[in-house]
């Protein structure tokens, strides 16, 4: 066996020809690393643990892959192939903080795909290898890798039959299935059952989807949804069900026919560009007649914290005349809550974030070296009301009827700033020191409405510089004050693309 040096900037390796992988596997490697680590880690854990700050405050949890547990799988024994964790990446999963990662190149995909598999085998090895110590076996932590690589390849693939137009016949006997084997966690009618979401899990907090809704983990293609029927989501606690060919086409047939049109994209994060024409004049904030000419473009929201109640979209107007640009942002949100409580929870609020990077990480609110510039409006801030509601009628042993934290008000303003944010350890400390923002916020008839209002040049550093030649990278959130009860509960949409026209 001869010895080879392989030379890297500053790092000399003595590597044996057996061992050492071909340089080109090395980079394509460590770009995997390096993409998992700026996009993943964050909810997913550095070793694949989902054992994060951002991964405790997210329900449903994110998937330790070292536990080497999958939702969308198509093979017999559970395990995914390369191609299953590629499209999980390109389409993320609804109903979760999962976005859709198909702005990236295939290419980044495969080498994600191949970390999260990395990751999965490296679990389920120091598992065997911890295991085999304990009971006193000699196994060494290659042979341990090598038995995981083996449990880990994906078997044969499940069948899935064919699409074919149903008949009568065939959704008849797809009812009778679907009655059988899924309605007792799906319902009847295909809405999930929400006592379910109190089952003790592993904490993933695994609640049945409501079909009808379109909350779907996986696409709704007729391959799709045979691949969950027959191979089950071992992720999701779902097993698989043992069905022959013609089961399957009749049973997939009839879920499809429970979905909504449009169900298979109707929630997915989808990165979207924003084209905004220059226009002579901007709306003013109370003419909701010059808003409407503007073009409302629906984003889907993901709420940090899924419950079947909080907010799924928001509905996104933009327009700048050259020198200004106007945001109007609307949601439902069934209760108002501009009231400041006993309870210290939140008030409604909205934010847009925005950032010049290329690819800057969603969940950390920005990095170090890769800030992002946010501006945010709560209807009121819990932090300067402290103390506040100690002196209301509960003391008294009287109703409360809340603080009423309106303009003109002795109590604080509604809060609206542009704030810069290095991550997220970097929240808290600059909350309450941004610059003002001109925000005028409604709430009529279940909606609000949050205009925001800016010159399109920085004011200082602080602040991305909206006259800089090409696109800007946002994304939005919102809060609802009855049921977000700090400011990490909320819901948000991936980064979109905004392309102002000069």
């Amino acid at each position: 066996m001869h010895a080879r040096l392989f030379v890297l900037p500053n790092v000399f390796l003595l590597a044996t020809c057996a061992v050492q992988p071909a340089p080109e596997a090395s980079v394509e490697a460590d770009r995997g690393a390096a993409l998992y680590a700026h996009h993943c880690a964050v909810c997913h854990g550095p070793r694949g643990d989902a054992d994060t700050l951002a991964a405790d405050l997210l329900r449903p949890r994110p998937t330790a892959f070292r536990q080497a547990l999958f939702k969308l799988v198509s093979t017999q024994n559970g395990m995914p192939t390369e191609a299953d964790v590629v499209q999980t990446l390109r389409r993320g999963m609804p109903g979760s903080t999962m976005m859709s990662w198909s702005w990236m190149p295939e290419s980044d995909l495969q080498l994600l795909a191949h970390e999260v598999r990395r990751l999965a085998v490296r679990g389920r090895a120091e598992s065997i290898h911890r295991t085999a110590a304990i009971a006193g076996r000699k196994l060494t932590m290659e042979q341990a890798t090598a038995t995981a690589e083996r449990q880990l390849l994906p078997g044969a693939p499940v069948d899935v039959g064919q699409p074919a137009a149903p008949t009568p016949a065939t959704l008849a006997e797809g009812e009778r299935l679907y009655r059988l084997h899924c309605a007792s966690c799906h319902g009847a009618d295909g809405r999930g059952l929400p006592a379910l979401g109190d089952w003790p899990t592993d904490g993933t907090w695994l609640l049945p989807r409501d079909f009808t809704a379109g909350y779907l983990r996986g696409a709704a293609t007729h391959r799709d949804i045979a691949c969950r029927i027959r191979a089950g989501m071992p992720g999701a606690h779902m097993p698989p069900t043992l069905l022959s060919t013609d089961e399957t086409d009749a049973l997939a047939d009839y879920v499809r026919g429970l979905l909504p049109e449009g169900a298979s994209d109707h929630h997915t994060q989808w990165r979207r560009t924003v084209r905004v024409p220059r226009s002579a004049a901007l709306p003013v904030t109370d003419d909701d007649d010059a808003f409407a000419q503007v073009d409302a473009i629906r984003l889907p929201l993901a709420p940090l914290w899924w419950r079947p109640e909080a907010c799924s979209e928001v509905l996104l107007r933009v327009a700048h005349d050259g020198n200004s640009i106007v945001v109007r942002l609307e949601w439902s949100d069934g209760s108002r809550d501009d009231l400041a409580q006993p309870d210290g929870s939140m008030g409604d609020g909205a934010a847009i974030q925005f950032a010049r990077a290329v690819d800057p990480p969603l969940f950390a609110m920005g990095s170090r070296d890769q800030p992002v510039n946010v501006w945010r409006w709560h209807a009121f801030d819990p932090k300067e009301t402290a103390g506040m509601t100690d002196l209301v009628a509960p003391n008294r042993g009287l109703p409360h009827r809340g603080l009423d934290v309106q303009i003109g008000s002795p109590l604080p303003d509604p809060r609206a700033e542009s704030i810069q944010l290095g991550g997220v350890q970097t929240v808290s400390g600059n909350t309450g020191t941004g610059l003002p923002l001109q925000v005028q916020a409604s709430w009529h008839s279940g909606r609000w409405t949050a205009t925001f209002r800016r010159s399109l040049r920085a004011r200082d550093e602080r602040e991305v510089d909206l006259t800089s030649p090409g696109p800007v990278l946002f994304a939005l959130a919102v809060w609802d004050g009855r049921i977000d009860k700090h400011a990490g509960s909320k819901a948000i949409t991936t980064w979109h693309v905004l392309e102002l026209q000069r």
